[in-house]
Formats: structure tokens, sequence, C-alpha cells
């Protein structure tokens, strides 16, 4: 037990009845916001019982156990060691439906989310300080309309240049066609 860290996650929630739905695919917090648990010795991960409230995904992982491990991460990965805490601030997330209309982009941060659907240009925000149950979308509401503008810039620079042609890097494009498999991400690219 002296040389052993535990990390508990899953890849998504359920949604168990949020929103009424079930299972995964959305982007509401029963869906995104999941448990990333650490437990280990104090010697291998300091102080016991704290609670980090930094943004953190999955991709945060590998780099977290080579950190633990005092290996060095490849250059080439995305995430970030969340041994001393992770300085993020905001995380884009996304989903492919390929059943109906609801592929979303999201930029979600510790007190807010503006989530695009793809297909429809549909439009959402959510004070989750306020609402951290997301019961109204705030999208209309005009005190609200400078963050959303904001937290769309963001999200129109992240999409810029991807293959899907989501953005032209001054504003969202709807109708494009999802990938499930992005050609830089096959092995004939490797």
């Amino acid at each position: 037990m002296e040389n052993t860290i535990f990390v508990f996650t899953s890849d998504h929630g359920e949604m168990l009845g949020d929103h009424n739905f079930i299972q995964k695919a959305r982007p509401y917090q029963g869906s995104i916001h999941i448990p990333m648990l650490i437990s280990g010795s104090e010697r291998l991960i300091g102080a016991q019982n704290r609670v980090d409230t930094s943004l953190v995904e999955l991709r945060d992982i590998m780099p977290t156990c080579l950190d633990f491990a005092d290996a060095k991460s490849p250059e080439t990965l995305d995430g970030t060691s969340m041994r001393n805490g992770v300085q993020r601030e905001y995380i884009h997330g996304e989903h492919l439906c390929e059943f109906d209309h609801k592929s979303h982009q999201f930029i979600v941060t510790k007190t807010d989310k503006y989530i695009w659907f793809s297909q429809t240009g549909d439009e959402q925000y959510f004070n989750l300080v306020l609402d951290p149950n997301e019961t109204h979308n705030a999208i209309n509401d005009a005190q609200a309309a400078e963050r959303i503008a904001c937290l769309r810039a963001i999200l129109v620079r992240e999409l810029d240049g991807c293959e899907e042609g989501y953005s032209d890097g001054k504003k969202l494009i709807v109708g494009c066609t999802p990938r499930a498999v992005l050609a830089n991400a096959t092995l004939k690219n490797i």
C-alpha cells in the first residue's frame, strides 16, 4: 500500500433521469461531470483528504501516473499532471450522435457552460453557480450576453481548422458532417 496509487474515474456519466435523459452523450453535468479520485500514501500523493477543483479530464491520467512514477511525459501528450493541480480555464468537449441531430460541442468552465449543437445551430448557456442543475437555459438572457460571446469565441477558436469545418476562425458553421474518426487518427497517417 505504501507504493500504490489508486485512480478512480469513469469515461462518462449516465444521466440517470437528469433532463429526462438516460445514458450518456449529452452535454449536461450528469453525463460530463464525472469523478476523478486519486488515493495513495501521503508519501506518494501528498496531503490526504484534500479537494482540488481543477478542471481535469481523462487525458490528464497518463501524465499524472507518469509524474507519480517520476517518469517524463512525452511532449506529444495533450494532458497535464494532476499531481499539483491543473491550471486550465476551460475544457472543450464534443460528442457525435449518429442517430439524431444532437451532435454537440461545448465549453465548460468551473462556473458556466456554453453548448452548441452543430447540426441545428441551437445554443445553450448555463450559469453553473446559480443553476447547478442546468434548469434554465440562459442563452437569451441579456445579462449573460457578454459571457456567452466570450465562450462562443473560445469554441470558434478551438474548432478553427478542424477537419469537419465547424469554424472558419470567425464564426461557427452549422450543418457540417460530423466524423466519428478523423483522417489524422487513422493508421495510414502514422
